[in-house]
């Protein structure tokens, strides 16, 4: 059995993540899965409209306090839902992720064979317009990451790979003592909980470009970090094994990109690497994965929306309104 950890807290954006909630568990509730949500209680109606939905359910836990006050520390959050578990995997997620349960129990069970140590899935970002479609059954999962890949525009924002998502054996996050609860606020606490558990398993190494700090919107183009890690989820993105991140409005911009810096200087402070020898091997990811495509005789020429990399472009807009606010602020 598989034990699925969700960090909530409804400070911002609360019947959104209610709903997301119910539709998780509802899409879940003949699975063998447990759900285990780590809930800070801020004491306010929907803290109250939370704890009462997920009680109604015979598959969920809840580990629900006033963890703290303040920003959102979802390290703290995933740390006391884990202390509910008692099950040999786990699965991180956040609430925003689309339920597909069989690829979580497909991974899980290759977990169990011993194939890997852990798995860390790809994750496709929605547009409002990807996510409208996808709720209102207009377009399955399978057919968006088919549209992905064949280079629809409206219905995606970009694909990390890495992400947070991540099944694992419980004992390792047990050896690990978790996350990391400095990190508060939005950012890099999942790259920090990565890494460590990389290292765990002597997957990566601490190169002296590790702390380069670049986002792409292909993960392939992606270096320091984002690569060393990134390179093992490569197996999982040929094969398409991809989760989808519901779309929502982000909140309290101001404090979202302060946490990020304070978190990276957090991030940067824990894994500096002046003494390690020069990097030698690829910037980029795209070595890796043009041999991963040959080693298993796979088309690169299905994976050419890897390759393109321009940021903002006009076409990934899914609204008038968004494509006329990007051609104004240039």
């Amino acid at each position: 059995m598989l034990t699925i950890i969700i960090p909530i807290d409804l400070h911002f954006r609360a019947n959104d993540i209610i709903n997301k909630c119910k539709t998780l568990l509802d899409k879940s509730a003949k699975e063998n899965i447990i759900f285990v949500f780590g809930h800070n209680n801020r004491n306010i109606s929907a803290d109250k409209k939370f704890i009462e939905l997920v009680n109604k359910y015979n598959n969920s836990k809840v580990a629900s306090d006033k963890f703290y006050s303040g920003s959102v520390n979802t390290s703290k959050l995933r740390n006391e839902a884990a202390k509910l578990v008692d099950t040999e995997h786990i699965c991180l997620l956040d609430i925003d992720i689309w339920p597909d349960i069989e690829l979580l129990k497909k991974y899980s069970e290759r977990l169990r064979n011993n194939e890997e140590s852990f798995y860390i899935l790809p994750c496709l970002y929605l547009t409002k317009l990807g996510t409208e479609n996808l709720l209102k059954g207009k377009v399955s999962k399978r057919e968006l990451i088919e549209k992905f890949f064949s280079h629809s525009r409206k219905e995606f924002l970009h694909l990390a790979s890495p992400s947070s998502i991540t099944i694992m054996k419980t004992k390792d996050y047990v050896k690990l003592k978790g996350f990391d609860e400095e990190y508060s606020g939005h950012g890099y606490e999942d790259f920090d909980f990565l890494t460590r558990l990389s290292l765990l398993h002597h997957k990566i190494e601490i190169k002296n470009d590790f702390l380069l700090n670049n986002q792409c919107r292909s993960p392939l183009f992606v270096i320091g970090f984002r690569r060393h890690i990134g390179e093992l989820c490569l197996k999982a993105l040929l094969n398409k094994d991809i989760t989808i991140h519901l779309y929502h409005e982000k909140t309290d911009k101001s404090s979202y990109y302060e946490s990020r810096k304070n978190n990276y200087d957090l991030f940067a402070s824990k894994y500096s690497c002046d003494k390690i020898p020069s990097e030698t091997s690829e910037n980029t990811l795209i070595p890796s994965f043009i041999k991963l495509c040959s080693k298993y005789q796979f088309s690169l020429a299905d994976y050419s929306i890897l390759f393109d990399n321009k940021p903002g472009h006009i076409d990934r807009f899914d609204t008038l309104k968004r494509r006329i606010r990007f051609l104004i602020n240039g």
